[in-house]
């Protein structure tokens, strides 16, 4: 048989979830789920107290309670990141050698070098190969440019002379041509007139000659054969004057315009010749000065390439810039693929182009490389003031100031694929431990947020949640009842209490046995007085921050409370918000640096009613 105390408390459990069972939509497989959980749950009490459990005086549960105090406080809103610290600046020595080589020498790690010493030798003796045979190649392209040169020198030297040439031919054309025009033709024109004037008194001369021999013959002075000669001599001068005139005609008929296009058609070959002759040359010219360029491009080409083969040996060696520690890039890339299957850097190990093989850290400035998830990515601002404490310095806290945040999430990886973060770079501040801070140490930051001024608080162990309602445990009597709660702005430790209690209550501050909660419906009252109000089913609804409404258990009725300044700078600095703005329900769980996607399985959990705590450590400033 159960005793009264144990029978009570099956009861109100079984009148809980029978509520949470109702709250679910007919046919539900999470009701019927959490039906199932709530018979083992009640079957889980109840059979130790039917086998014989002893019962507890309410006395000795009152000893055991723990309780804390509203109090007045001020508080700082911080939330922790872990990471490593990384070097403010490092110069990173990377392969240039556009061909797989391999390491020959290095410097050990961890060695602190100055600028200028040799870091690392790779091999080069294929290089070597490569600039030999390009030397041989680079000298052959030089003489066959010189050869170029002087072909293109000696193809002027003979355009010039048949241009010259040329030239001439047209001069000495156009020259006879007006020569016949102003000489030739006048004077043979000349000539041909003179003759014949000269035929014609001749043969008037002889005619008249002719004329007195016949009257001297026939006076019987002269013989037959004397005026036959004469006869024959005028015959003779007839025919010259008829072969002079004959010979003017043809010649002004057909041999002046003969001549004259004879002239005009030595001129006309001797131009075309001229034309002939610059466009000869020039193809000549043009052929000799492309196959010059074509020289001069190899002996350019293999003149760049033996200057970069002598750049790849020159980048087989690797000289420190500056003074640093050194750090081997399969270190600083350990999680990469290949330095986990190729193992560290060392001799004989193969580097491909752009490989990193040492890292050179200026270790005078570090910085904290934290991660913080993107729920409180938007709240974390450059210039707000950190806690840094690294792994192996034990307890040593030392001052950071946040640096900057990075632009884009990071995923989880494969592990992870829904977590989202943020880089957040955190300065950290130099001291006499400087030293003793090397990269890649693991560190855990504390960025504080914002402070809440003179507020009241409760610590957040007190605050529980059931659906929309945030609520608090104060004792009554040996037991405890829930009474609502608007809540402000929280940290890891403190939850601010806008509404719904007052300075010097008592809260409960652990998670509550079975039976020590007096269950019942939420008093309305007592919803107004922390801000809540009630839906058209009589189902409560969050409250807005800041605005609670209804009497507060002092009495004092008060629709929309005035909040401080000191809250305002809060909500100012730490959201990014002026006060006047709309922020996000005081109600909703706030994920930290640490939440990921549990967030939102928290979230869906929250609909049913849950002793568990409703609040995370280092939490949201906005709500």
């Amino acid at each position: 048989m159960l005793d009264e105390s144990e029978r009570e408390r099956a009861m109100s459990d079984m009148i809980r979830n029978n509520r949470v069972c109702s709250s679910r939509p007919a046919g539900s497989p999470r009701a019927g789920r959490i039906a199932a959980l709530v018979i083992a749950s009640t079957l889980a009490v109840a059979l130790p107290a039917l086998s014989g459990c002893e019962q507890k005086s309410a006395q000795a549960d009152a000893a055991s309670i723990n309780l804390a105090t509203a109090e007045t406080r001020t508080f700082e809103i911080a939330t922790l990141a872990t990471g490593e610290l990384a070097a403010r600046d490092r110069v990173e020595l990377r392969s240039d050698v556009e061909r797989q080589t391999a390491i020959v020498e290095i410097v050990p790690e961890g060695s602190r070098v100055n600028a200028g010493d040799v870091l690392v030798r790779l091999n080069s003796d294929e290089i070597k190969r490569e600039i030999e045979e390009e030397e041989l190649q680079l000298s052959e392209a030089r003489l066959n440019l010189e050869s170029a040169q002087t072909a293109y020198e000696i193809q002027e030297s003979d355009n010039k002379a048949s241009l010259q040439k040329a030239r001439l031919a047209v001069q000495l054309a156009d020259l006879a041509l007006q020569q016949w025009k102003n000489g030739d033709n006048i004077k043979a024109l000349q000539q041909r007139n003179t003759a014949i004037e000269k035929t014609e008194r001749d043969y008037n001369r002889l005619k008249d000659k002719y004329a007195r021999s016949q009257k001297l013959h026939e006076q019987k002075f002269i013989s037959d054969d004397e005026l036959l000669r004469d006869e024959i001599s005028l015959l003779e001068a007839e025919a010259a004057m008829e072969t002079a005139r004959l010979d003017m005609e043809t010649y002004q008929k057909y041999q002046i315009e003969r001549d004259l296009e004879q002239k005009k058609s030595d001129l006309k070959e001797a131009e075309q010749e001229l034309v002939r002759v610059e466009k000869t040359n020039a193809i000549n010219l043009k052929n000799r000065e492309s196959t010059l360029q074509n020289r001069a491009v190899q002996v350019a080409r293999r003149e760049e390439r033996l200057a970069e083969w002598t750049s790849q040996f020159e980048a087989c060696t690797l000289r420190a810039p500056t003074d640093g520690l050194v750090v081997y890039g399969s270190t600083v890339q350990s999680d990469n693929w290949r330095s986990q299957n190729e193992g560290p850097i060392a001799v004989g190990r193969q580097i491909r182009n752009n490989d990193l093989i040492i890292a050179l850290p200026d270790t005078s400035e570090m910085i904290a490389s934290v991660k913080v998830h993107e729920s409180l990515a938007g709240r974390v601002r450059p210039g707000q003031s950190a806690n840094i404490k690294v792994e192996a310095m034990g307890d040593l806290n030392i001052a950071g100031e946040v640096e900057s945040i990075g632009l884009l999430a990071e995923t989880g990886g494969w592990r992870d694929p829904n977590r989202r973060e943020y880089t957040v770079r955190v300065r950290v501040e130099p001291g006499s431990y400087s030293d003793d801070l090397k990269p890649s140490m693991r560190c855990q930051a504390e960025l504080i947020l914002g402070t809440v001024e003179e507020a009241l608080t409760v610590p957040v162990q007190a605050v529980f949640s059931d659906g929309p309602v945030r609520y608090v445990l104060v004792p009554e009597g040996a037991r405890f009842v829930r009474r609502p709660v608007n809540l402000g702005q929280r940290s890891d430790m403190y939850a601010q209490i806008a509404a719904g209690l007052e300075e010097g209550e008592r809260v409960l501050i652990r998670e509550p046995k079975a039976g020590e909660v007096i269950e019942g419906p939420w008093d309305e009252q007592q919803l107004a007085d922390a801000g809540y109000s009630l839906d058209e089913e009589g189902n409560p609804i969050a409250p807005r921050r800041g605005r609670p409404s209804g009497r507060s258990r002092g009495g004092a009725t008060t629709a929309k409370p005035v909040e401080s300044e000191s809250d305002k700078t809060a909500k100012t600095d730490i959201a990014g918000a002026t006060p006047d703005a709309e922020t996000p329900d005081a109600e909703t769980p706030v994920a930290t640096a640490e939440d990921g996607p549990e967030v939102a399985e928290a979230e869906d959990k929250d609909s049913a009613p849950t002793l568990e705590p409703a609040l995370e450590p280092a939490t949201d400033p906005a709500g």
